[in-house]
């Protein structure tokens, strides 16, 4: 298989997947990890085990029954190439009046969302519901 400059713009060296990233940089992203948590950051570089370097990242709460949000930033990140579980880009416009309205979420205080997700989280315990074990987790 042809690899370098001239192949197909891929990298040398990269596997083929990879272009998925390579279209992504300096792009923003949602990146959903394998332990559910939502970062949002600006893709600097990512190497051959898909280990991506987010900067200006947040991590994104959302109560989607609610349509509401909050970020917790966390600055420049190195995230795992095996905690990824989806990656998309984000649509610049889409809050700027590209997506319609019902679709929108809207910003609330921190404090009121994670507070919203601890009762939810008890709410769904008491109900008998448990979160997905993660089977990649190390045993502990």
């Amino acid at each position: 298989e042809p690899q370098g400059p001239g192949a197909g713009g891929r990298a040398a060296g990269l596997p083929h997947w990879a272009s998925n990233l390579q279209d992504s940089l300096d792009k923003q992203l949602l990146i959903i990890l394998r332990d559910d948590r939502k970062l949002v950051g600006w893709l600097r570089t990512f190497d051959q085990f898909a280990n991506l370097l987010l900067e200006h990242t947040v991590e994104r709460h959302i109560l989607m029954d609610e349509r509401k949000y909050a970020d917790v930033y966390l600055g420049t990140m190195l995230v795992r190439g095996e905690n990824v579980c989806l990656f998309g880009e984000i649509d610049p416009d889409w809050d700027s009046g590209g997506a319609p309205e019902s679709a929108r979420l809207q910003e609330a205080p921190l404090a009121e969302v994670l507070r919203r997700e601890a009762e939810i989280e008890a709410e769904s315990a008491a109900r008998g519901v448990q979160r997905p074990i993660d089977i990649f987790a190390e045993p502990s």
